[in-house]
């Protein structure tokens, strides 16, 4: 696993101050290939660059402690040049990629449709 994720991890876990739980971490190419999981060849949990974190207690993991770990991963990795972020309902993604990388801004994104208040 890359260090510098590792130390990222680290940080989020001491500053969220609750157990988290890395769901995916590095991915061999058949698991990650899989309908399950339905990633890409580029993923960045090919190169052990890569976690899905949550909250150890399932019952933190809702809408609002979830997007806190995805706000928080970002702010810690902005000292890092950037993170690969996405949302999803149960967890944060989180990657090394940095600007630096691919000559763009670091990827976000959501598959998680927020409910809109009315």
């Amino acid at each position: 696993m890359d260090p510098v994720l590792i130390e990222i991890l680290d940080e989020v876990r001491k500053q969220v101050g609750v157990a988290l739980q890395c769901t995916s971490g590095y991915r061999c190419s058949t698991h990650n290939s899989s309908p399950a999981v339905g990633s890409t060849s580029g993923s960045y949990h090919l190169k052990g660059q890569a976690a899905d974190i949550t909250y150890a207690r399932r019952g933190l993991r809702n809408r609002v402690n979830i997007l806190r770990l995805f706000v928080l991963s970002e702010n810690i990795g902005r000292k890092h040049g950037g993170l690969g972020l996405g949302l999803y309902p149960s967890f944060s993604h989180v990657d090394t990629r940095t600007a630096s990388e691919s000559g763009i801004s670091p990827a976000r994104w959501s598959t998680f449709a927020w409910p809109r208040l009315k």
